[in-house]
């Protein structure tokens, strides 16, 4: 084997990928948003493409030092002003140069380097967009119940609406990544499934319909209300009672106007 053949072409075969990883991770989202949606390019997924943009780029450094040891004579040529070997020649100090101003200009984000890294974020920032955020970052490594909870969503009745569309969850301690892998979709897909099952919703600031004959315990249930502090807020007026008592009783008994009790229910709320 012809060992500069086989540098040269391992140095031009991997500066090709390393060309195209470089590509695909200047337009691809934050990994936070890939791994919701589980985004791939030609198979890959975004940590496999930094994999292999990092290897591929220490394999063509490698080659690169490689390739200059196989032609270190006609580099020396190159520094050579009238057969006198001379580092500094012009065009190593205009290509020394160029090579600070990008770097530096790319540290400090100076005009028009930082334009390029601007479009790019950008880019990042509407494909983002289009695929969705998480709830929160790296939603997909909560277990599906902790993600439930995180979200205000009642567990059984999203482990109902998921059957349903023919997901398969072995656990609910199994994280949502891999239920979403198990299945063949993402857990963006398994969000957008369940996230209209919240077991309670947010209590109005006006006194809704139907809450008379509903007992405290049921209205905890129902709306987002901390039974606790609404009892020992009670408490504060000498008025001491069971979960078990109705809205409705409850104002009767004490002589309390039910919006009076609202309010003191919204007060404690706070």
């Amino acid at each position: 084997m012809k060992y500069q053949r086989f540098v040269s072409l391992s140095a031009g075969l991997s500066f090709i990928i390393i060309f195209i990883s470089s590509g695909v991770l200047y337009f691809i989202p934050d990994r936070k948003v890939t791994g919701w949606t589980e985004w791939s390019f030609l198979g890959l997924d975004k940590q496999q493409w930094d994999n292999l943009h990092i290897n591929l780029g220490i394999f063509f450094l490698v080659m690169i030092v490689w390739h200059i040891y196989f032609n270190w004579k006609p580099i020396k040529n190159y520094l050579k002003i009238k057969k006198e070997l001379k580092i500094f020649t012009k065009e190593f100090n205009i290509a020394l140069i160029w090579v600070t101003l990008f770097t530096i200009g790319t540290i400090t984000m100076t005009f028009p380097l930082s334009f390029l890294v601007n479009i790019g974020n950008g880019i990042k920032a509407i494909n983002a967009l289009d695929d969705g955020n998480p709830p929160f970052g790296y939603a997909e490594y909560s277990t599906l119940k902790d993600f439930t909870i995180l979200n205000d969503i009642d567990l059984d009745r999203a482990i109902k609406k998921l059957e349903e569309e023919n997901i398969t969850i072995k656990s609910d301690k199994v994280l949502l990544k891999k239920i979403a892998q198990n299945n063949d979709i993402s857990s963006k897909d398994i969000f957008n499934i369940i996230k209209n099952t919240n077991s309670r919703v947010a209590l109005p600031t006006e006194i809704p319909i139907g809450i008379a004959h509903k007992s405290l315990n049921r209205l905890s249930q129902e709306y987002k209300i901390d039974l606790d502090a609404f009892l020992k807020h009670l408490n504060y007026y000498n008025i001491t009672t069971s979960s078990e008592i109705t809205f409705k009783r409850l104002a009767k008994e004490h002589h309390l106007h039910p919006a009076q009790l609202y309010n003191m229910l919204l007060a404690s709320q706070k």
